[in-house]
């Protein structure tokens, strides 16, 4: 909590949008034009530099990234981020509380990590029956696989219909060894 406080005043140094999680911080911002976005994301970020220095806090180069969404009219490798005369590396795929965020919005990545963490929770389903109740494997049901299919629905949720229709497609033949698994 003490730190949440220390570091409160962040979002006011700079013009992105920012957004805070225990020891995370994303910065926003958007341009129409490429070349004065570039200049004002490392303007900006160089105002964020002097406020971590000046509060004697430090940034950890090797696990910061930037992700350009919808770059189809440049090329993103131009793209150039620096703090502190650090490049920062470009990201296609981000993890965002738990999300796997992608540069084109596309939420084909995160459906693949769904599917496959439902696929694990279902082996442990399939081995759990010889050994529980009923009772007891849909605690475990609500504990590996409903999370998943629940966490950020909202915005995962809006992906393009194909990318839907696999996951659909997935949890419809899930649920057929899910009622394998409780009826033997």
């Amino acid at each position: 909590m003490l730190f949440l406080i220390y570091i409160n005043d962040i979002t006011k140094v700079s013009s992105f949008h920012t957004t805070l999680f225990a020891d995370d911080i994303n910065l926003y911002v958007s341009n129409s034009s490429f070349n004065v976005f570039q200049t004002t994301v490392n303007l900006e970020l160089c105002k964020i530099d002097h406020w971590l220095r000046a509060n004697k806090l430090s940034l950890n180069y090797n696990k910061t990234y930037f992700m350009l969404l919808n770059s189809r009219k440049h090329n993103p490798a131009s793209f150039k981020v620096i703090i502190n005369n650090h490049n920062i590396s470009p990201e296609d795929n981000l993890k965002y509380l738990g999300v796997l965020l992608d540069n084109k919005l596309s939420w084909k990545p995160y459906v693949q990590k769904v599917k496959t963490q439902l696929s694990r929770a279902c082996g442990i389903l399939s081995k759990y029956k010889h050994y529980t109740t009923l009772p007891v494997l849909e605690v475990v049901y609500h504990s590996l696989i409903h999370p998943y299919l629940n966490y950020s629905i909202l915005n995962w949720g809006r992906a393009s219909n194909a990318t839907i229709q696999r996951l659909k497609n997935f949890t419809v033949r899930l649920s057929l060894q899910w009622t394998f698994i409780f009826e033997n």
